[in-house]
């Protein structure tokens, strides 16, 4: 009996699992953005409420004597992006402003939008890149992704427990990515958050900052730290990308064109390795980043000849 018990206890998790999903695609394809995102952020404060996390709330305008960790990501303006530049630089300098200072007691969390609020334009966010389902798309606020990595990684050099994180979906960049594979940190406001604990029994400071050519952060504290870290990041396995033809009535005949670039689908797992000075040692399996495959579309005309 308790075997048939836990089965059927396994089925109606499954079956509550599946109705989820399908109600999630429903309201992908039939609610407004505006009602999705308030559904969002509503389940997002209810699963905070009832887990009782203690958030970091105050801030301090100078940094500690001690630096902990730091890390910087170059401002670049890739092509089909340059006209969006300044819109970029804006919405970075405004979210760095915005994280600047916070201050992490021992077992507080950091939430980047908890912290930085919504990226309106009341306050000063611009139409900037983004990057969705494998394409270029502009939206309020874009462009930020550079500096949650670079806040993703200050965490993860100065041992922070990370408690969210996200990868890009697909590696639209390749070898001329920002980040360091691997090491990347997506953000989507009120779906993807940037979020880690300070385990310490000592406060920490994080220190954000962008200028025309890059962004940069920083943990610091009021005493020294008595630890090495180590990063260790998996070879990725790829997935080459696959191509669809498609025919463009519209086409003259012969002429082709590629309509969606394809990008190889790539898998790698992170590690954190943590040494105190007598010797102690933590590994911190920091998870899989799993960046999708995406076809090549080209479009060919109806007479086309392979």
């Amino acid at each position: 009996m308790r075997g048939a018990g836990r089965a059927e206890v396994h089925m109606n998790r499954q079956v509550s699992t599946g109705i989820t999903l399908r109600l999630r695609r429903l309201a992908r394809r039939y609610l407004p953005d505006a009602m999705r995102l308030r559904i969002a952020l509503q389940r997002r404060a209810l699963r905070d409420h009832r887990s009782g996390v203690a958030f970091a709330e105050t801030s301090l305008a100078d940094p500690w004597p001690y630096e902990h960790s730091a890390y910087r990501g170059p401002m670049i303006d890739y092509p089909g992006q340059r006209r969006l530049a300044r819109a970029k630089r804006r919405n970075q300098r405004l979210l760095a402003a915005a994280l600047d200072g916070a201050v992490l007691g021992p077992g507080e969390t950091f939430a980047l939008w908890r912290r930085a609020g919504p990226p309106t334009i009341e306050a000063g966010y611009a139409e900037a890149a983004a990057i969705r389902a494998g394409r270029l798309v502009t939206e309020l606020g874009g462009a930020t992704c550079l500096l949650s990595t670079v806040v993703y990684n200050a965490a993860l050099l100065a041992g922070l427990e990370i408690a969210e994180r996200w990868c890009h979906s697909v590696d639209t960049y390749g070898d001329k990515r920002y980040f360091e594979l691997g090491r990347d940190a997506a953000i989507v406001y009120g779906y993807r958050d940037l979020r880690f604990r300070n385990p310490f029994a000592y406060a920490v400071r994080l220190g954000v900052s962008a200028d025309a050519d890059g962004v940069q952060a920083s943990v610091s504290a009021a005493r020294p730290r008595e630890f090495t870290v180590e990063l260790r990041v998996s070879e990725p396995a790829r997935e080459p990308f696959s191509t669809t033809w498609v025919t463009d009535p519209n086409l003259a005949p012969g002429e082709e064109i590629v309509v969606e670039p394809g990008y190889d689908g790539l898998r790698c797992r992170t590690t954190r390795i943590v040494t105190w000075g007598d010797g102690k040692r933590l590994e911190d399996d920091l998870g899989e980043s799993h960046h999708l495959m995406m076809p090549c579309i080209v479009a060919r005309s109806p007479e086309h000849r392979t």
